[in-house]
């Protein structure tokens, strides 16, 4: 099973969000990481086509349609039908996406991802008298209602609480074993572990893809920590380095950043992380 883009592109007016896109995407998870604004939604919204590409072409998996549901999404601002219980919210969307799956298998998936989700005890409850991470949760629920072969998330975890998020990705490394899941998000940590192979987007195009141990790889050597004591040190030593963390510490700054080269003889090289690799292709 196959999601294949060849050479999408799409402007606006003659501002060019998308410039020659190509990926092959199978079963499993495939994080797209990029800064707001770079494209990201707009090659989700692409997929499910609520808007039209400039050019370029979608191979999608087979699929029998009323039978099984070929793509679902969760965009980044859910918000259902405000006057609908959870219940009924996903009875009627479960009619839409295939009208000919049996009554008995859409209520047994319904209590499934109602379960999973935290939200099979308060099913009757309306959804506009939700929080926000209850809300967000039943949003994540619709979107993997009857199995689809195609998830798209869109900043998935934006307010979920840590358990929250430690449940979704769970959830979400067992459904990668039998779904394409497209997973969009400017939170790294998000994607760490459970990846088949991340995309990072930027200037309209992917500018680099890999699995984490691949994209890991080519930080090698490239990340150090160092114990600085004034700010004025740490703008004179680091330049025009990229700081990815920085905190204090027994009345010292310990500051991590990017270099391709060793800065000062105190700057001691570490592991890197994902997160060291998204902030590396944004120095300039």
């Amino acid at each position: 099973m196959q999601l294949v883009l060849k050479n999408i592109r799409k402007s606006y007016g003659s501002h060019q969000v998308l410039n020659g896109v190509n990926c092959v995407l199978e079963s499993g998870i495939h994080g797209f990481l990029g800064a707001n604004g770079v494209g990201k939604s707009t090659l989700f919204n692409i997929l499910t086509g609520y808007i039209t590409k400039d050019q370029g072409d979608i191979e999608y998996p087979a699929f029998k349609r009323d039978e099984e549901v070929l793509l679902s999404t969760l965009p980044q601002r859910f918000q259902g039908y405000p006057d609908m219980s959870i219940q009924e919210f996903m009875e009627y969307l479960g009619r839409l996406k295939a009208k000919n799956v049996p009554g008995r298998l859409l209520q047994e998936d319904i209590k499934e991802k109602l379960g999973v989700f935290g939200l099979d005890s308060i099913r009757d409850k309306k959804i506009k008298k939700l929080s926000g991470g209850q809300l967000r949760r039943l949003g994540i629920a619709q979107a993997f209602q009857l199995n689809p072969k195609i998830v798209l998330l869109d900043e998935p975890t934006t307010g979920l609480d840590p358990a929250e998020r430690v449940r979704f990705k769970n959830y979400l490394a067992e459904a990668g074993k039998n779904e394409i899941i497209l997973l969009s998000t400017h939170i790294v940590s998000d994607l760490e572990r459970i990846s088949k192979d991340i995309y990072i987007l930027k200037d309209c195009n992917f500018i680099t893809s890999g699995s984490e141990e691949e994209l890991l790889e080519q930080c090698q050597g490239k990340v150090w920590e160092m114990n600085f004591t004034t700010e004025e040190d740490i703008e004179r030593v680091l330049c025009q380095n990229q700081i990815a963390m920085s905190y204090e510490r027994g009345g010292q700054i310990r500051v991590r950043f990017i270099a391709d080269q060793q800065v000062d003889k105190r700057a001691m090289p570490v592991k890197p992380e994902l997160n060291d690799v998204y902030i590396s292709y944004f120095r300039d």
